[in-house]
């Protein structure tokens, strides 16, 4: 890794007549971060949705956009007015813009994925910075899945990879299917470990990103409600300090068009973090987004050396130092198996729910009859139930031998 500065983009969730409208937007956040030196640019979870807009229908597109109008800081009574009619007349047309989503995904899936990478790609190219693109909804043609993925795009516009989300909200469980990949992704300024929304609260998945060499983590997400997203950036210093790498935390503000019921609006504060010994304050934050409600962008210098020494001489040595005791080896087998807590501790307490059945053994002989003994006292069931830790120790392990 180099040293470098990184940018993060806090965007308001908007809904675009056209996609050269939303570049022009874009270009304004790209024109602060380059002001700032920034070689890597992040935008948040479903940035790449607000090129979705202008394929769809006009007479639908026309309701939706002036909801959002109506959503806008500042707008007026009659402005808002109009556009609870809108969303009312959006509606009855088909769901509004998740409605409308569905089907563009369903007949145009291709057609804004290309609309996507060809927006990022020139944005990354015109402005000389490594573009995280944010997410955007997709059909991918080897699962025959909708997937909720964000591309990484170079200096020079070609695509350096991409990361699906893997653990969905529920507003999206209806519409796309969980990702079965993580992995690294290398760029000229060092390795970039992705994780979209909830994927951030899985301390697993960091941690592989961390085992495969990744430098920074970057989170970026559409957080309903203030309270998740301070989860989300809390969990991100918790990763930063634990894997002992940088960390980015990109936000999506305002409107929520994705939601079925309540839709409550999307908040953050997006930061970039380090280590708590290498930050001034000793906080763990090299500088954060002033609000979670307004929109604006960050950028700070990330020093790849003092990095490299703090995991060098450091007393706290997670990346080399983790001793699990008798737990190591089931964590292992249930992390393979992609068992949930739940299912870990009924399979360890219960045995395995489904097992390959066994060939039937030769018959031996009955040996013989014991002397009759006199039976000990049924234990009396317990009443507690033992906890998740006690539980997972249930397993009959011994520690590895060195």
């Amino acid at each position: 890794m180099n040293d470098m500065v990184v940018a993060c983009v806090q965007p308001r969730m908007g809904i675009y007549q056209s996609a050269a409208e939303f570049e022009a937007e874009a270009r304004r956040f790209l024109r602060q971060a380059q002001a700032k030196g920034a070689r890597i640019t992040i935008f948040p979870e479903f940035a790449g949705l607000m090129l979705a807009p202008p394929l769809i229908s006009g007479l639908k597109l026309g309701f939706v956009k002036r909801e959002d109008q109506a959503k806008r800081p500042g707008a007026g009574l009659l402005s808002r007015s109009v556009g609870g009619v809108s969303a009312v007349a959006a509606g009855a047309l088909g769901g509004g813009f998740r409605g409308s989503l569905d089907r563009l995904l369903r007949k145009k899936s291709a057609e804004l994925v290309d609309l996507y990478c060809q927006t990022f790609g020139n944005l990354a190219r015109e402005f000389g910075t490594v573009i995280v693109g944010g997410s955007l909804y997709l059909y991918d043609s080897e699962t025959g899945t909708v997937r909720n993925r964000a591309y990484v795009f170079d200096v020079d516009g070609a695509m350096l990879g991409c990361q699906d989300k893997l653990n969905l909200a529920p507003d999206e469980r209806g519409l796309a299917s969980p990702g079965s990949d993580l992995s690294v992704i290398e760029t000229r300024f060092g390795r970039l470990g992705l994780l979209i929304g909830w994927d951030l609260l899985y301390p697993e998945l960091a941690r592989l990103l961390a085992m495969q060499g990744a430098d920074l983590l970057i989170s970026v997400a559409a957080s309903t409600g203030a309270a998740q997203a301070n989860a989300l950036r809390s969990t991100l210093a918790v990763r930063v300090e634990e894997n002992q790498v940088f960390g980015a935390a990109s936000f999506l503000l305002g409107p929520n068009y994705l939601g079925w019921d309540k839709r409550e609006e999307f908040f953050g504060q997006s930061a970039l973090l380090a280590p708590i010994s290498l930050t001034k304050k000793g906080d763990g934050i090299l500088v954060q987004a002033g609000s979670n409600r307004t929109e604006g962008i960050i950028a700070a210098e990330l020093d790849a050396e003092k990095l490299e020494g703090l995991r060098e001489t450091s007393r706290f040595r997670p990346r080399r130092e983790m001793h699990l005791g008798n737990v190591g080896p089931m964590l292992g087998e249930v992390y393979q198996a992609g068992l949930t807590i739940e299912a870990a501790i009924e399979q360890q307490l219960g045995g395995p729910a489904a097992s390959v059945p066994e060939a039937p053994a030769e018959p031996v002989e009955a040996p013989p009859e014991a002397e009759p003994t006199e039976e000990p006292p049924e234990a009396e069931p317990s009443s507690v139930e033992p906890s998740v830790p006690e539980a997972l120790s249930l397993t009959g392990h011994n520690e590895p031998e060195a």
